[in-house]
């Protein structure tokens, strides 16, 4: 029972982290496993499971809200129910994905549910917005996370407390051994899926040659993944140097003066603006509802810079009402610089100016800021992490924690202060391409990277041979020659590329939807594992 407690504990914790704070991203899989095997007392495990799936989900986030497979509870249950089953570590962790990948798959049903609650609440907040009640629009806004932590926590308790009896050992140890090689292989081809989405995200018609780096790199060079991640910095900076002609992002202007044209009044005190900003930081998206999506989390950041500057209640309830109003960005790169420029705008006394503003950059600072933080940044940190965890490192984890922890914290503090001095004059540094030509930097570094994790991490070898008849002296002599070694001769990891470059057709040309992909892939491992043809192999550096 402490146990199912402790396990429904973290993933509350973990789905409050992925809306909120981003203290360590325990929401991802990597860390959603490894802590769940902490848990469980079983720690490798947790390792192997975190890291296969985190490798499955790859560049699988929530844009906009869309609903995806819920990989950290899949983590977490398949950890949970594994350590209750019988056989090797190996085995355990096979039996792990196979519960882990469906319950995420069949729990991301739940993932509405809990978002159609909270646009139920929204116009709860409406109401206590028109009164100007502060405290009414608090209370709701942090009710709201409650239907996002009870779909993943009611499932995670019912499955810790099913693992805690002896019915998982029982049924595990019916499991045939070819369905756990297999699972076994399964999970070593998963992180295809994740490769293929990224690359199906990224510029590859672009780009696509900046992958023979990285896998040059690794298959020839033998360089571990930090010293190819390193070239890929070193070309990724030459890029940004040489090009420089990005489109501008454009504010309109508004018909009220700018601050740069008359001072702004010192109304908000260094108390007010850290309670705005640590209010973002800690809840930015714990209310996050389809119909108004981020604006209710804005609104509560924003409520104590508008009790300050607007003491007569209608100035106060217009404010309030002015940014509950439709919102919806990056909250880690974009959030927090409109946040600060919106402070800025309404301490100058130029409301209009701070909604145009808002409107004219949440869409465009959306584009560039999940890019290069989500589909960028993170793959490359929790890729990393996970081949470690792979190791059974615990390097992995804790190098992806420490990756979030430290810079998602500064960034996020540094934007908002930069903002609120520079005010509407941000527009012209956003018009300058500073931020695109960061992203376009961080795309170049991105496919060279990938292209040295691709062979390193989809670990497949066939294990068939041939019958290859010679004569020596005169004599017919029949050799057995494994196909593997006639295709490392061919090319070095031959088959983590085609393998990789199939789900990309399926995700790319095809347009299956991932979920379906991971299904074919898995499928396809169970049988060809089973049937001994193929085996996962280790990474060779």
């Amino acid at each position: 029972m402490l146990v199912a407690l402790a396990l429904t504990l973290w993933a509350i914790y973990c789905t409050y982290d992925g809306l909120g704070p981003f203290l360590i991203y325990a929401q991802r899989p990597l860390i959603a496993g490894s802590v769940a095997g902490l848990i469980t007392g079983h720690p490798l495990l947790g390792l192997l499971i975190g890291a296969t799936l985190e490798l499955a989900a790859l560049g699988v986030y929530t844009y906009g809200g869309a609903t995806i497979p819920d990989y950290q509870t899949g983590a977490i249950v398949g950890t949970a129910l594994a350590a209750g089953a019988t056989g090797n570590p190996a085995a355990q962790a096979a039996i792990g994905l196979g519960v882990g990948l469906p319950a995420a798959i069949l729990l991301s049903a739940l993932d509405p549910v809990g978002k159609m609650v909270t646009t139920a609440l929204v116009h709860r907040a409406d109401g206590h917005a028109a009164d100007g009640n502060a405290r009414g629009l608090a209370v709701i806004h942090w009710v709201s996370l409650l239907p996002w932590v009870a779909v993943r926590a009611v499932p995670t308790f019912l499955a810790a407390l099913a693992a805690s009896g002896g019915l998982v050992k029982d049924i595990t140890a019916s499991i045939p051994a070819g369905f756990v090689q297999g699972m076994t292989l399964a999970g070593s081809l998963l992180p295809a899926v994740g490769f293929a989405l990224l690359l199906g995200m990224m510029e590859l018609s672009r780009y696509w040659y900046l992958l023979l780096i990285g896998f040059v790199g690794f298959a020839y060079l033998h360089l571990p993944v930090l010293g190819i991640a390193l070239i890929g910095v070193a070309v990724a900076m030459l890029f940004v140097t040489l090009k420089r002609d990005e489109p501008a992002i454009v504010v309109p202007e508004s018909t009220e003066g700018s601050p740069e044209e008359s001072p702004v009044d010192p109304r908000l005190t260094k108390q007010d603006l850290r309670r705005a900003f640590r209010r973002y930081f800690w809840s930015s998206q714990i209310s996050w509802n389809y119909e108004r999506m981020q604006a209710l989390g804005f609104a509560y950041s924003m409520e104590p810079v508008l009790r300050r500057l607007y003491p007569e209640k209608a100035d106060y309830v217009a404010g309030l009402q002015r940014h509950l109003q439709f919102f919806n960005t990056s909250v880690l790169i974009g959030g927090p610089l409109i946040l600060g420029s919106s402070v800025a705008l309404e301490e100058a006394g130029t409301p209009k100016s701070a909604a145009s503003t808002k409107v004219a950059l949440m869409g465009p600072l959306a584009g560039i800021g999940d890019t290069l933080v989500f589909a960028l940044y993170n793959s490359i940190v929790f890729t990393m992490g996970a081949s470690w965890a792979l190791q059974g490192n615990w390097l992995g984890p804790a190098f992806a924690a420490v990756m979030v922890l430290v810079p998602y914290a500064l960034v996020r503090r540094w934007q908002f202060g930069f903002a609120y001095r520079e005010g509407k004059r941000l527009a012209g540094h956003l018009a300058a391409g500073a931020l695109a030509r960061v992203a376009q930097g961080a795309t170049v570094l991105g496919f060279v990277v990938l292209g040295g994790f691709i062979p390193s991490i989809v670990k497949v070898v066939t294990t068939l041979t041939y019958r290859q008849t010679t004569t020596v002296q005169g004599q017919p002599v029949t050799q057995a020659v494994a196909i593997q070694d006639r295709l490392d001769e061919l090319l070095p990891f031959l088959l983590p590329v085609l393998v990789t470059a199939g789900v990309y057709l399926l995700t790319a040309k095809a347009r299956l939807r991932p979920v379906w992909v991971i299904a074919v892939v898995v499928a396809a491992g169970v049988v060809l594992g089973w049937l001994g043809w193929f085996a996962p192999a280790p990474a060779k550096n």
